[in-house]
């Protein structure tokens, strides 16, 4: 038997993260996940990687784990939902990526790893693109939502123009088991998801804004499908999209969940909070001239699958 590379996953402690690390030892990889900290509930995903507690913001840390001949996944960030995005929380978010990106490319130059696959985000995107789902084009021109997607821009410019093998998957929505499902780092598809479960006891479930904003929503398991197929790619293909294709609004997603938490007719109701861009979508033509049809599952499918995780690990909503 061949034995297979070693993968080293730089915010390994996370909800992607976590379940790449599953994903690559199923395959047999050793595997290091590296992170500040391991939360409980991922811990299960883990077993069997090493797990190593790093400050990535601190350049040797980072150079600690950079390992010859590995496959790099730099899936680091301080980050949260449109919530923690639109608050004082930018800022020093901000700061943070911006080190801990500058440390890795840094680190990675002068490692001697095999390559490196690099998380940017479709926040990097041009905002004045409401509507037209995004393309890898629109990471040159515009303005980027928010200063965190403005570092996740420079760090895909970076990245593309590394002196080593650099991959840029342009990250869109991704849920799903294992995903953060309280507090201020909480995205939509987990707040809603736990808001539905706790409809069995309100009778209500609340949305910010007017609920027809539009996104689109990719399982983390065809987020991970992807995720691999870039990086064992023998052509680096440049920057590339990594999402779902086919927006739904917020108030079709907790619909849904109501549903399928066994409450369809409980109460949405409309509050006032951030909501971020309009409209966001995926266009995966890209994707499909590269490597073909991608998996991608469906909202209702995986959303089951995500709930039924919720409720077994007895997650709902405090708010």
């Amino acid at each position: 038997m061949v034995e297979r590379q070693p993968v080293v996953i730089l915010g390994g402690g996370g909800f992607i993260g976590a379940n790449l690390a599953r994903r690559y030892l199923d395959l047999g990889n050793q595997v290091v996940a590296v992170d500040v900290d391991f939360p409980d509930f991922r811990l299960d995903a883990l077993d069997g990687a090493t797990l190593l507690e790093r400050d990535l913001r601190h350049l040797d840390q980072v150079c600690s784990v950079m390992y010859p001949g590995a496959l790099v996944f730099h899936l680091a960030a301080d980050m949260g939902g449109v919530g923690y995005f639109h608050s004082d929380a930018d800022w020093p978010a901000s700061l943070n990526n911006a080190r801990i990106t500058l440390n890795v490319a840094q680190a990675a130059a002068q490692s001697g790893i095999d390559r490196l696959v690099y998380a940017s985000s479709a926040c990097a995107c041009a905002t004045e693109a409401q509507g037209a789902p995004l393309d890898e084009a629109m990471i040159g021109w515009g303005t980027p939502d928010a200063r965190y997607g403005q570092e996740k821009r420079h760090g895909a410019h970076l990245f593309a123009s590394a002196p080593f093998d650099a991959r840029v998957a342009i990250l869109h929505t991704v849920y799903g088991p294992l995903q953060e499902h309280d507090g201020v780092r909480m995205k939509f598809p987990a707040a809603v998801a736990t808001k539905a479960l706790a409809a069995r006891e309100t009778g209500r479930l609340e949305v910010w804004g007017d609920g027809r904003q539009l996104r689109s929503y990719l399982f983390v398991d065809d987020a991970v499908d992807r995720l691999v197929t870039l990086a064992e790619a023998d052509e680096n293909p440049g920057p590339i999209m990594v999402g779902a294709e086919g927006s739904v609004s917020c108030d079709e997603i907790a619909r849904l969940c109501l549903d399928l938490a066994g409450v369809p007719d409980a109460e949405i109701v409309h509050v006032d909070g951030p909501v971020g861009v309009a409209a966001r979508d995926c266009d995966l033509s890209r994707w499909r001239a590269v490597f073909g049809e991608p998996s991608q599952r469906s909202y209702r499918e995986g959303f089951a699958e995500f709930m039924a995780w919720l409720d077994g690990i007895g997650a709902e909503a405090v708010a």
